[in-house]
């Protein structure tokens, strides 16, 4: 099977892993209607990552890596885990989805902590996981923030012209981004 949204194509990996089989006994799937397991994700072609599992509703799509071990979880990078999260916003603005989360569940793990940006939970608190979901779309974040900034009543920002350029920039440069 296989989806595409320019530029990324999901793929299926078709084998199952005995060590993931913890993960799908455990998944939290009241929220969502649809999954889909062993997720290869490549954009323009090329192999970017790959998720243990993709849970999604009509609103918000998650994005789930596994970790058999805590030594597994402590050989990932902080900044892998941060370019995946990356990665999954993007995929998930592709495909239409305007939230979208990336977590790390890792077997064995004590307590709740973070790798980079993503949330790491333990695998036995999965069961009863609700995902909390992030903007897919930065720059109407950014927007929001703008909004906010110059209508608030108390301590208000002073208005200059060089201000606003540069604040329109930053924006510019989000969607241009975006758009590579």
């Amino acid at each position: 099977m296989k989806l595409k949204a320019e530029p990324y194509t999901l793929r299926l990996r078709p084998d199952v892993q005995k060590s993931e089989q913890a993960l799908r006994r455990n998944l939290n799937l009241l929220w969502c209607s649809g999954v889909l397991f062993n997720v290869l994700a490549f954009k323009n072609m090329a192999n970017k990552v790959e998720f243990d599992a993709v849970l999604w509703n009509d609103e918000a799509i998650l994005f789930i890596e596994y970790k058999d071990s805590p030594s597994m979880y402590k050989n990932m990078e902080a900044k892998r885990a941060q370019q995946i999260k990356g990665y999954s916003r993007n995929i998930a603005r592709a495909f239409g989805f305007q939230k979208y989360n990336f977590i790390i569940v890792v077997n064995g793990l004590e307590q709740r902590v973070e790798k980079g940006s993503a949330a790491v939970i333990p695998l036995n608190e999965l069961i009863n996981y609700v995902p909390g979901f992030e903007s897919s779309l930065e720059e109407l974040d950014y927007i929001d923030w703008l909004l906010s900034k110059y209508n608030r009543q108390e301590n208000p920002v002073e208005f200059t012209k060089e201000l606003v350029l540069k604040e329109l920039k930053i924006l510019r440069d989000k969607i241009k981004q975006i758009n590579k």
